[in-house]
C-alpha cells in the first residue's frame, strides 16, 4: 500500500486518499468528494438521487469538492455546485480487521446553506479519538425540497433528507473499507443538522441505519423544522418567468431549465411580509409529503412521528447553547423595526398551537408571554444592549431551541420503551473561540450563541487549537471526549471526563444536565427548567409531545 495516497476500494470503484497531519499532531487519512449518488442535475434536478455509476480506475479523493448553490452571507456571493453530493471520509485506521466507531455528522444551516468543509468542519479534534469521522454534503435550498402536490410529478419533497438516508445506507456499505465498524454508528448533527438526525430517528426510511444519535441545537420538534405549505416552489417558478398556466407541471419545467444561481437568488427574497411576521424563517426545507411513496420521509406530523418512533429505543446526547437566541442580534441590527413590532407578541405565539393570529385567544398568549419575559417593560432595540437584550435572547432560545428539545425529550420519556436520554448544556464563553457570537453581534455582546459549540468540537479556518493551559482547550477536550466516548462506549457518555452524568429518568423532573462552561463540567439541575413550563403551559398534551 502507498502509505502516502492509500487506495481503498469501495462498492463502486477505489478511492485514492491522502496521509495528512492533523493541527492536534495526529497522522491520519484524508478521502474526500467521494461520489456516493449520481450528480442530480439536468433531468435528475429535483429527483430523488440514483446510485453512482461504478467506475474501476481509483478516483482522486485527495482534495475537497464543493457544496451545494448557496447564497453566502459572510462572502456576500452565490458559492457551489449542484455536483456536490460527496462524501468525506477520515480515518487513521485502514485495517478493515481492527474496526472502530464511526462519528457520521450532518451540517447545518437552515436547510438553505451550509456544506461539510473543512474550513468549518476540520476533524483535526476528533481525529484525536479512537473513531473514524464521516461527513457529507446533501443539497439545500430550492434544489433540494422543491415539493409539489401533484403524484404524477413524483415530487413530494424532502429530496435533501432523502441524500441523507442514501448517504446513511452509503456509509453502512463501505465504511469497513476504511477502517470504520458498520454496525457501530454514532450519527451527530447541529441546528438544521440536529434536527436532520432527529428526522432520521423518527422515520423508518433512516430504521436501523445507526446505532445511537447526538441532537444538538435542532430537532424535529422546533417550530422551523417543517416549512407550511405555501406554494414557494410555484412562486418560485413564477419569480423564474413561469407565466402561471399549465399547471405544477409547466412550474416544473421552467425551474428545470433555470440557472441554479437565479434560483438561489430567488429563493432568499421569496419569503413575504406576513410570513416574516409570523417567523417563518425560510421558504424551502422539509415539508410533510403530500402523498405517500416508498421513499417517504416525512407522512405525517413530526409530534405523532416521534410517540411511534423506533428511535425510542436507542441511546441519545441531546442539548444546546445557553444563549442560542444571540444569533438574532445580527438582524435586529439590521432591521430596528423588529424590536418594536414585539409590541403584537401575537406572532410570536407557536404556528402549531394554530391559533387564528387576530384572534382573542392568539392575543391572550402573545400577552402571557410578553409578560412571562419582559414584565411591565416595553422591549426596544434602544435598549437592546442591556437587560431586555437578555430578556429577548431567552425568548428566542426558547422558542426557536430549547423547546422544541425540551418536547423531544418529553416524548421520549413518555414512549413505551424509553431508552437513553442525556441531557446537556453548553455554555462556554470565550473571546475569541466562540465565533458565530464573534462574527455576527456586536463585540461587546457575551454570552454562547448559536452554532458556538463547534468551535470547540471541529477545527475551523477562524483559529488554531487553543492553548493547552487555557479554558478553551478544557471545553475542546471536554465536547470531543463526551462525544466520542459516547460514541465508543456503547452509549455512555461517562468514562474518560467524567462519571457523574445521568440520563433523564422520568418526565416529572426537574431534569439534570451535564453543564459544559468555562469551569469545567457540573452535573446540574437544568437551568431554563423554570422557562421550559412556561413553554409547556402554552400547549395541549397532544400538541406538546
Amino acid at each position: 500500500m502507498d502509505v502516502e495516497h492509500p487506495v481503498v476500494p469501495t462498492q463502486y470503484g477505489p478511492v485514492r486518499g491522502v496521509r495528512k497531519l492533523a493541527a492536534t499532531g495526529v497522522d491520519y487519512y484524508s478521502f474526500q468528494r467521494i461520489p456516493y449518488v449520481q450528480p442530480p442535475v439536468g433531468e435528475l434536478r429535483f429527483k430523488d438521487a440514483q446510485p453512482p455509476k461504478p467506475w474501476t480506475e481509483p478516483l482522486d479523493c485527495t482534495v475537497q469538492g464543493p457544496g451545494g448553490y448557496q447564497y453566502s452571507k459572510l462572502l456576500n456571493k452565490i458559492i457551489g455546485s449542484e455536483d456536490s453530493l460527496h462524501m468525506n471520509v477520515f480515518t487513521k485506521n485502514l485495517d478493515s480487521k481492527q474496526l472502530l466507531p464511526v462519528m457520521l455528522y450532518i451540517h447545518g444551516g437552515a436547510f438553505m446553506r451550509g456544506s461539510s468543509g473543512v474550513e468549518m468542519y476540520g476533524p483535526d479534534y476528533l481525529i484525536q479519538k479512537d473513531v473514524v469521522f464521516v461527513s457529507f454534503n446533501y443539497r439545500i435550498g430550492a434544489l433540494g425540497f422543491i415539493s409539489f402536490d401533484s403524484p404524477e410529478l413524483g415530487l413530494p419533497g424532502n429530496a435533501g433528507l432523502k441524500d441523507q438516508n442514501l448517504a446513511l445506507r452509503w456509509v453502512v456499505d463501505n465504511v469497513a473499507y476504511f477502517g470504520g465498524d458498520p454496525k457501530n454508528i454514532t450519527l451527530f448533527g447541529e441546528s438544521a443538522g440536529g434536527c436532520s438526525v432527529h428526522y432520521h430517528m423518527v422515520s423508518d426510511l433512516s430504521r436501523g441505519l445507526f446505532q445511537r444519535a447526538i441532537v444538538m441545537s435542532g430537532c424535529v420538534l422546533n417550530n422551523w423544522s417543517v416549512v407550511p405549505r405555501r406554494k414557494f416552489s410555484e412562486r418560485l417558478a413564477k419569480a423564474l418567468g413561469w407565466n402561471g398556466q399549465g399547471g405544477e407541471r409547466a412550474a416544473l419545467e421552467v425551474l428545470v431549465k433555470a440557472d441554479p444561481e437565479s434560483i438561489v437568488r430567488e429563493q432568499e427574497v421569496l419569503l413575504n411580509e406576513n410570513e416574516i411576521e409570523n417567523r417563518i424563517l425560510f421558504s424551502f426545507g422539509p415539508v410533510i409529503e403530500p402523498y405517500i411513496t416508498k421513499n417517504c420521509m416525512i407522512p405525517k406530523d413530526p409530534v405523532e412521528m416521534c410517540r411511534e418512533a423506533w428511535s425510542n429505543e436507542i441511546d441519545i446526547l441531546i442539548g444546546g447553547n445557553s444563549e442560542e437566541g444571540l444569533f438574532c442580534l445580527n438582524g435586529i441590527k439590521e432591521n430596528p423595526s423588529i424590536m418594536s413590532n414585539l409590541k403584537d407578541f401575537e406572532y410570536l405565539v407557536p404556528l402549531e398551537l394554530d391559533l387564528v393570529r387576530t384572534s382573542q385567544r392568539c392575543k391572550e398568549v402573545g400577552k402571557q408571554m410578553k409578560k412571562f419575559y419582559y414584565g411591565e417593560t416595553e422591549p426596544s432595540f434602544e435598549n437592546r444592549e442591556g437587560y431586555l437584550t437578555h430578556r429577548s435572547t431567552q425568548l428566542m432560545t426558547d422558542k426557536l431551541f430549547l423547546h422544541g428539545l425540551h418536547r423531544t425529550i418529553l416524548s421520549r420519556l413518555n414512549s413505551k420503551k424509553p431508552s437513553k436520554t442525556f441531557l446537556y448544556r453548553f455554555s462556554v464563553d470565550s473571546d475569541t473561540y466562540n465565533h458565530y457570537r464573534i462574527v455576527f453581534c456586536d463585540k461587546n455582546v457575551r454570552g454562547t450563541a448559536h452554532a458556538d459549540d463547534l468551535s470547540y468540537i471541529f477545527k475551523n479556518v477562524f483559529n488554531d487549537p487553543p492553548a493547552k493551559d487555557t479554558f478553551e482547550h478544557r471545553a475542546m477536550m471536554n465536547m470531543v471526549g463526551l462525544f466520542s466516548t459516547f460514541a465508543s462506549n456503547n452509549g455512555n457518555p461517562n468514562g474518560e471526563q467524567t462519571n457523574e452524568w445521568e440520563s433523564i429518568a422520568t418526565p416529572a423532573g426537574p431534569f439534570k444536565c451535564l453543564n459544559i462552561n468555562n469551569d469545567g463540567l457540573q452535573f446540574i439541575e437544568y437551568p431554563e427548567q423554570e422557562r421550559m413550563k412556561f413553554w409547556d403551559s402554552l400547549y395541549s398534551k397532544d400538541k406538546l409531545y
